[in-house]
């Protein structure tokens, strides 16, 4: 099993714990460390997990990476709130999560679930380094500076 197999794995029994779910499997061994419980907030996870199924749910999940990153950038730069749910909730930013309740049997929820877990934890490729904003390729933000377009988002830093 590839290393990167190994840890998606270890994220979704994470993550299915964490809503619920009973998980009869356990991680295989080797030397990549366990991704805890404790390391990712449910709550974050399940507000990241719907802002990627609202804004990128039909993107691939390159863009779908890059949606949950810009939450995790907008966490750590002090210019917005320190979670993913404050992102999430901030006025003119996202939308509100609590009255967004998309389905939950989905691979479209699974991939998003996976997604915000190992955002949070720090995990995989940035796709779109330092970017804090995103529009639809159809419209741009010229006082920003253009990173990556990825599918139908343009991200800015």
């Amino acid at each position: 099993m590839t290393k990167r197999r190994s840890i998606v794995m270890r994220v979704l029994i994470v993550a299915a714990g964490a809503f619920g779910a009973q998980v009869a499997t356990a991680a295989p061994a080797d030397s990549t460390p366990p991704i805890t419980a404790a390391a990712t907030n449910p709550q974050e996870v399940e507000c990241m997990a719907k802002a990627i199924v609202r804004e990128a749910g039909n993107q691939p999940e390159r863009g779908q990476v890059a949606i949950a990153q810009v939450i995790r950038t907008r966490m750590k730069s002090g210019r917005f709130a320190p979670s993913a749910c404050g992102v999430v909730k901030q006025r003119g930013q996202f939308f509100d999560p609590d009255s967004y309740n998309p389905p939950r049997t989905t691979s479209r929820w699974t991939n998003a679930i996976r997604i915000a877990t190992e955002t949070l934890n720090g995990l995989g490729e940035e796709v779109a380094p330092g970017a804090l904003f995103f529009r639809s390729a159809r419209a741009t933000l010229k006082q920003r500076i253009r990173i990556v377009q990825i599918a139908d988002h343009i991200f800015y830093r």
